[in-house]
């Protein structure tokens, strides 16, 4: 597996990953109306401002196929998006995401990171380090709210990886 930054050639399969991950992932812990709605928003030209603004990157295998996404948004010290296919998940993609945007968070003077958890990642997070500060929701951009977790983890004291 290899991890690089991602273009905007790559955004018609960060689309189909991230709807896969959320609709095979995310099942068990929120409705099917709840999935719609926070699927129906991913279409590929949902990622563009992100692409620009954002530290996007994708890991992939040697046949070039996406097994995740990991998105840190440096100015609000938060990682926006880890989504990992589901036949991917528990190899450690996401940690392996996770860890590489901590060090650009590090590399950039962010030294507390904070992230808006869904509700079936609390476990991914708190094994890497994260504390859970309160349940709270996630906007959508058609309006559907969706239950999440805010955390966050300081990094100061936090030089090596965990996986």
């Amino acid at each position: 597996m290899k991890i690089r930054k991602a273009s905007n050639a790559d955004k018609d399969n960060i689309s189909r990953l991230h709807v896969e991950s959320i609709r095979k992932l995310c099942v068990n812990h929120y409705s099917r109306e709840q999935l719609s709605a926070w699927t129906s928003v991913l279409t590929s030209s949902a990622y563009d401002q992100a692409l620009k603004e954002k530290v996007f990157l994708v890991a992939y295998d040697s046949q070039q196929d996406l097994l995740g996404i990991g998105i840190l948004d440096v100015g609000s010290a938060e990682v926006s998006a880890i989504y990992i296919h589901p036949d991917a998940a528990g190899k450690g993609v996401g940690s392996k995401l996770l860890n590489e945007l901590e060090k650009i968070a590090r590399r950039s003077k962010v030294f507390k990171i904070t992230v808006y958890s869904t509700l079936n990642a609390k476990g991914f997070y708190m094994a890497r380090g994260y504390l859970e500060q309160e349940l709270t929701f996630h906007n959508l951009s058609n309006g559907s709210k969706l239950e999440c977790i805010r955390m966050f983890k300081n990094l100061v004291n936090d030089a090596e990886p965990r996986y």
